[in-house]
């Protein structure tokens, strides 16, 4: 923002963006003007973009939920190249930017930062936030700070109310029904963690495939889903999966569409497994520079590698296979000869088993028989907790 580039803050609604913003402009030591774009009254404003800016030039100016005037971002462009009197301009979006402005290509003008969710690592530097805890409420602000089940379910179900009611037309070209999108999440929370079926989605629906397409793809933009998808190697000879597979962004939305509201029940649900997966990828997410890129690799008989991390090249040479991580619920390691195969087949530069979350954070090697632990190094493979994965993936090289 010192070389007057525009900031885009994009990120789920209520994830803190606006305090975000607000944080950033007092850096500046301007007078901060914030319009909220999705009022009727602060669009009227901006009648006259040019004449706007030129009166406040000398101002820090944040524009709120800027999907609602797309045509902004232009005139803030224009403007700064008439004059070097300029004003400091943040942006917030609640939508993925390439989501709705596909025809903005800006290199220098434009920075886009994306704002996650509170991270574990952030969170366990409080000392009393644990991984469980974590995991259960997941990393929205207002949903970790909840006094009360009663105000988490609230919070919760304010997040999920104002999405599911938001404008879809500029992501899906539709408005789609708010109560079916609501229906739609309901679904596909007791799907996290399994490749797209979208007929499987359409019939309990009662909707066609196109219009479930539609619906993940707002909520997709929404940053309330993931659709991760499938790694297939060129030149490969092995059947694998080709499809997506469904992820909740945030496992407390998950959890609370599953009905799960205590660690104890977190710890007996039967949809622990692909929960815990949930949380791993998202949290390996937040913390990867962005040039490289999440898959999952998996074969028509089931062998699956979960997490499959690679590096964009910055010639024209294919990406680079950087990472494998198996994600495995329990604390006690399961090597089977699909994953042998995977990790074989797959060639990559490391390998890493990630144990299931401990009250402790760390990693325990206690009870492990020794021939385990031969079979991993024999793949390249090492043992690993979460804490520990996320520390040196946030130190790899970009």
């Amino acid at each position: 923002m010192t070389k007057n580039q525009i900031l885009v803050l994009t990120g789920a609604k209520m994830v803190g963006k606006r305090f975000l913003s607000d944080q950033i402009a007092k850096q500046f030591r301007r007078k901060v003007l914030s319009l909220d774009l999705s009022k009727n009254s602060d669009r009227k404003k901006l009648g006259h973009p040019q004449l706007f800016f030129a009166a406040h030039s000398t101002e820090c100016i944040i524009f709120e939920s800027i999907e609602f005037l797309p045509g902004i971002l232009d005139d803030i462009l224009r403007f700064q190249s008439s004059t070097r009197k300029q004003p400091k301009f943040i942006l917030t979006l609640d939508y993925r930017f390439e989501s709705v402005f596909r025809f903005f290509k800006f290199p220098g003008k434009v920075v886009i930062k994306e704002v996650f969710p509170l991270s574990l690592l952030d969170a366990s530097k409080s000392g009393s936030y644990s991984v469980w805890n974590h995991w259960l409420k997941g990393g929205f602000p207002g949903l970790m700070t909840a006094p009360s089940l009663r105000v988490l379910n609230n919070r919760i179900s304010r997040i999920i109310g104002l999405i599911c009611s938001g404008n879809t037309t500029l992501i899906t070209g539709h408005q789609l029904n708010s109560e079916k999108l609501e229906n739609c999440l309901q679904i596909l929370s007791q799907l996290n963690g399994t490749v797209l079926n979208s007929h499987q989605i359409a019939k309990s629906l009662g909707v066609s495939s196109t219009t479930v397409f539609r619906y993940l793809k707002f909520l997709e933009a929404a940053m309330l889903i993931r659709l991760l998808p499938a790694f297939f190697p060129d030149g490969s000879t092995k059947r694998l999966i080709r499809a997506p597979k469904i992820y909740f962004r945030d496992t407390g939305i998950l959890h609370y569409l599953r009905g799960i509201q205590s660690l104890r029940s977190l710890s007996k649900s039967i949809g622990q497994p692909d929960s815990w997966e949930a949380y791993v990828i998202e949290e390996v997410a937040k913390v990867l520079p962005s040039r490289y890129t999440l898959y999952y690799y998996r074969t028509q008989h089931s062998a699956e590698v979960q997490l499959i991390i690679t590096k964009m090249s910055k010639s024209e040479l294919p990406k680079q296979l950087v990472l494998g991580i198996c994600i495995q619920p329990g604390t006690v390691p399961l090597i089977s000869r699909g994953l042998r195969n995977c990790f074989t087949n797959l060639h990559t530069r490391k390998n890493y088993l990630l144990q299931g979350a401990t009250p402790q954070h760390d990693l325990i090697l206690n009870g492990i028989p020794e021939e385990v632990l031969t079979d991993l190094k024999s793949m390249n493979c090492v043992l690993i907790s979460l804490p520990q994965l996320l520390l040196k993936l946030s130190a790899l090289r970009l």
